[in-house]
């Protein structure tokens, strides 16, 4: 007999959404707090396989929650202006745009989780074209996909008034070169480099487009 038995078997946690023995409630609570404390174990936990239906509800959730939390600012915070209106035309036509403005809110929230699912495969497309090129996107789509599912933990930050909207914006690419990194085994310069690019391209093609259209307005000026 082997007087040093090897040691039991003890298999990794999956990412708490994904374990089926907590509630949905539980699950959701446990993975906010493992990507905002731990983003790489929580992503280093994920599955890079087995459909994206769970993921895709958990980023449901959150945008959906993230949405509604930047409709009720821009709500609060127009609504604000409304007692300091002077003149009755000046009220009626801020009343007017602040109606619209709640309006518009309700629609946003009402329609999110289809703006969520757009907005996550748009997304995951775009990104996982620039891990393609790069030569880092060893986990293959789904492994991308189930990344920006869990991403849209980022929006959460929205809840903090004036500056959530930018610490969702950095959060969110930190959230993305470890996702990708975890989830494709590749390193993390490939994986900002896959972030940014996007953005970078973007970026340079509206320039491109604003030299043009000056300098055809400057042409037709000059004639």
């Amino acid at each position: 007999m082997d007087p040093h038995p090897p040691e039991a078997f003890h298999p990794t946690p999956v990412i708490p959404w994904e374990d089926r023995s907590l509630g949905a409630f539980d699950g959701l609570l446990q993975t906010v707090k493992l990507i905002t404390l731990s983003p790489g174990e929580a992503f280093a936990r994920m599955p890079t396989f087995g459909g994206m239906g769970r993921p895709l509800f958990f980023a449901i959730v959150i945008g959906w929650v993230g949405i509604a939390v930047g409709v009720f600012w821009n709500v609060l915070l127009q609504g604000m202006w409304l007692p300091f209106m002077q003149s009755a035309e000046d009220l009626a036509g801020m009343g007017a745009a602040y109606g619209f403005t709640v309006g518009w809110g309700i629609l946003m929230v009402v329609l999110a989780p289809l703006f969520v699912i757009i907005g996550v495969f748009i997304a995951a497309a775009v990104l996982h074209l620039m891990l393609v090129i790069l030569g880092g996107a060893g986990g293959g789509f789904e492994a991308t996909v189930r990344v920006v599912c869990y991403v849209q933990t980022a929006q959460l930050a929205g809840i903090v008034p004036f500056c959530g909207g930018f610490i969702a914006l950095i959060w969110t690419v930190v959230l993305y070169v470890v996702g990708f990194a975890t989830a494709h085994r590749t390193s993390q310069g490939k994986a900002l480099v896959a972030v940014l690019l996007p953005v970078v391209l973007c970026c340079a093609v509206s320039l491109f487009v604003a030299l043009i259209v000056g300098g055809l307005a400057g042409i037709a000026a000059s004639q």
